[in-house]
């Protein structure tokens, strides 16, 4: 009788350990998903912080690679630049190609002066006599290039003439006496022997000029 009473209760109390045994496996597992989870949130959590870091920099660089606002003043001046190397490149080409071309001989006679007034070979040239009447000081010389701006007026050395600048444009520059004259154009001033070159101008207001006299 003991024995089957032994028996019985075994068999009771086995389901029961079970159930128990079962009960702390799930709590196990419960818990190391609870633990897994949150190592995930505080991993994706870095993570968000690491790309929202990562997008801020960005900005900051886009911002400081971005150009400051442009007036349009800074492509002006280059463009004016490339137009005057184009300028003294053809200039210095032609001044090349008229020195290759040979001279026509003069005949002089002996102890004679050339017809053009000039010294002979065998003397030296006399410097030109400077008149005191004529302007030597806060003037332009002669076959000199000089930069202009509108409106301004610019006395030549040794010469009563004075070069009148008006309206600058793009390409064209208004001269008293000589009226609008086109960028690498010539204009000859009124009443004189002198020829206003323009050798470039802008719309920015200003331009680059030579004035020559014979």
């Amino acid at each position: 009788m003991r024995r089957y009473r032994r028996l019985v209760v075994i068999d009771r109390v086995v389901p029961f350990l079970a159930a128990v045994v079962g009960l702390i496996a799930l709590a196990g597992a419960v818990t190391a998903q609870m633990s897994a989870e949150a190592r995930t949130a505080a991993v994706s959590a870095q993570i968000a912080d690491v790309k929202a870091s990562l997008a801020q920099l960005a900005q900051q660089a886009d911002a400081s690679a971005t150009p400051a606002a442009d007036d349009g003043t800074a492509a002006g001046l280059l463009a004016l630049q490339d137009r005057m190397n184009k300028l003294e490149a053809g200039w210095q080409a032609q001044k090349e190609l008229t020195a290759s071309l040979p001279a026509a001989p003069v005949s002089v006679p002996d102890g004679a002066a050339p017809a053009d007034g000039s010294a002979p070979a065998d003397q030296p040239q006399k410097a030109a006599a400077i008149d005191p009447k004529l302007p030597t000081t806060d003037c332009i010389p002669l076959g000199t290039r000089f930069m202009v701006t509108p409106n301004e007026t610019y006395p030549l050395c040794q010469s009563k003439q004075q070069v009148k600048v008006g309206m600058i444009t793009n390409d064209t520059v208004d001269v008293a006496g000589a009226g609008t004259i086109v960028e690498t154009g010539f204009g000859a001033l009124a009443g004189s022997s002198c020829t206003v070159m323009v050798f470039s101008a802008d719309a920015a207001g200003f331009a680059e000029l030579r004035v020559s006299c014979t």
